[in-house]
């Protein structure tokens, strides 16, 4: 039954994060996008590729990382549970290092922190219960594997809604 609940609950963890991302992050651009390239200046071509995101494209690229999230569930469900695990060891680790770690040493909002701050219990339990299943080696393997998984898709998701023009 953990299993079942832990696996689709994912999905639900990721959509309320992203919705928050999505109404958020244009306001906040506008309001600390300078200062942000100024305090991070070697991030510049990152936050330059996802400022010119307009909402449609921005949208494209949460629901193809959802439909990612929801094949690796079905996986989960009907044959192994470790590339799951994965992801969720790379959402647990994106939404720390990126949303709430941003907000800390910004002193300000930065999109996607609330939920971040409210899922982190959901977060430990997760990691609580992984520690558990598999070995130390194992979930280290997970967590990298999951992490770089989901910058490398969205690297990608940006650079080809870039290059798709007006949507």
């Amino acid at each position: 039954m953990f299993d079942l609940l832990f696996y689709i609950s994912m999905p639900i963890a990721y959509i309320l994060h992203d919705v928050e991302e999505l109404l958020t992050r244009r306001r906040w651009e506008k309001k600390h996008y300078n200062d942000f390239v100024a305090k991070c200046p070697k991030f510049t071509s990152l936050f330059s590729a996802i400022k010119d995101l307009n909402q449609v494209k921005y949208t494209v690229v949460i629901l193809e990382q959802l439909l990612f999230l929801v094949i690796a569930v079905i996986m989960a469900v009907y044959a192994d549970p470790m590339p799951m695990c994965a992801l969720f060891w790379g959402f647990a680790i994106h939404t720390v290092l990126q949303h709430i770690f941003s907000s800390i040493v910004f002193r300000a909002y930065f999109p996607g922190m609330i939920s971040s701050v409210l899922l982190l219990p959901y977060f430990a339990y997760g990691i609580s219960i992984l520690l558990n299943l598999y070995s130390v080696f194992e979930n280290i393997v997970m967590a990298i594997c999951g992490l770089g998984v989901i910058v490398l898709n969205l690297a990608l998701m940006y650079w080809l809604m870039k290059k798709f023009g007006d949507l």
